[in-house]
């Protein structure tokens, strides 16, 4: 019963994002067309106590509009980016999509997420009791694994990979530890202080990947193929993406970035598909010496 109330007021918010403004007799027409309404029209009570849910446990506040008699989202730019409220409401609205089409899911291709489930509920105790984590991690640079003593301060999801990152007790510098080459986790009885002022958001501001960089930002700038810059409008590389120059054959874009090695691995993945590096003069050097590697394998010996 509970998951079933759960994607109801997924449905719900789902519904005025998609239409931005709704009438109660519009929600009633969209209600009655779902797989929650059983045939039956949802009562005005049960509207108000979605209402009312959905502002306790998300934090979405649906508004009406005295005028028009229409409902709406009051912020509706907060359900975008990559916060954790967006990500768990957008999971819970792509598992009630899933549950709703249950007769499609021979047809439905997901991508699986292989790593980190088995210790994500260990660290998130942890973060929320403040407790050290005794950990056993075997890097891919390593044969053996090597024991931390790790104070968690916040998790990240990125490219089907959990990655926490904290506190090393023993290094005394924070680090980032891919939960799925973790081979042993638990709590420690002792604590820690988690840094006033410290943002998790900001923390990878200007970085492309999970890499922290210890440079300066600079400025980098792509020249790519007008089929490439299809897919960096659609999806942007980072979000200090700005399209300075569009033509027929090319458009450039400028980013403000830490130079690290997530970033070179993906520019230089980019350059296959005819994405240039213009500056900086060092970032562009290094990533046509990789390309000239790349190369040099296919040259006959």
């Amino acid at each position: 019963m509970a998951k079933e109330l759960f994607n109801r007021y997924v449905w719900l918010i789902d519904m005025l994002q998609r239409y931005g403004r709704l009438t109660r007799r519009e929600i009633d027409e969209l209600w009655m067309r779902s797989e929650y309404s059983g045939g039956r029209p949802m009562a005005r009570r049960t509207f108000m106590n979605y209402r009312q849910a959905i502002q306790v446990m998300f934090d979405v506040n649906i508004e009406c509009d005295s005028s028009t008699y229409e409902y709406y989202i009051e912020d509706p730019e907060a359900l975008e980016g990559s916060g954790a409220r967006v990500w768990a409401l957008n999971t819970l609205a792509v598992n009630s999509l899933l549950d709703e089409s249950q007769e499609l899911r021979e047809r439905i291709v997901l991508e699986n997420i292989p790593s980190g489930q088995k210790f994500l509920r260990i660290v998130f105790e942890a973060m929320r009791e403040n407790r050290l984590m005794s950990l056993s991690y075997r890097s891919f640079r390593r044969v053996t694994a090597s024991h931390s003593l790790v104070a968690p301060y916040f998790v990240r999801l990125f490219r089907q990979r959990w990655y926490v990152v904290g506190l090393s007790v023993e290094e005394h510098k924070i680090k980032t530890y891919a939960l799925d080459r973790v081979t042993s986790l638990e709590l420690s009885d002792r604590t820690f202080v988690y840094p006033e002022g410290f943002e998790p958001t900001d923390y990878f501001k200007d970085c492309f990947g999970i890499t922290y960089g210890e440079r300066p930002v600079e400025v980098v700038v792509l020249r790519v193929s007008a089929l490439q810059a299809n897919y960096l409008r659609t999806l942007p590389l980072h979000e200090s993406q700005v399209e300075s120059e569009r033509g027929d054959r090319y458009s450039i874009f400028r980013y403000r970035l830490k130079i690290t090695p997530d970033l070179e691995q993906e520019l230089y993945a980019l350059g296959f598909w005819q994405a240039e590096v213009l500056a900086p003069q060092s970032l562009r050097e290094a990533i046509a010496t990789r390309l000239a590697e790349s190369l040099s394998c296919y040259n006959d010996k």
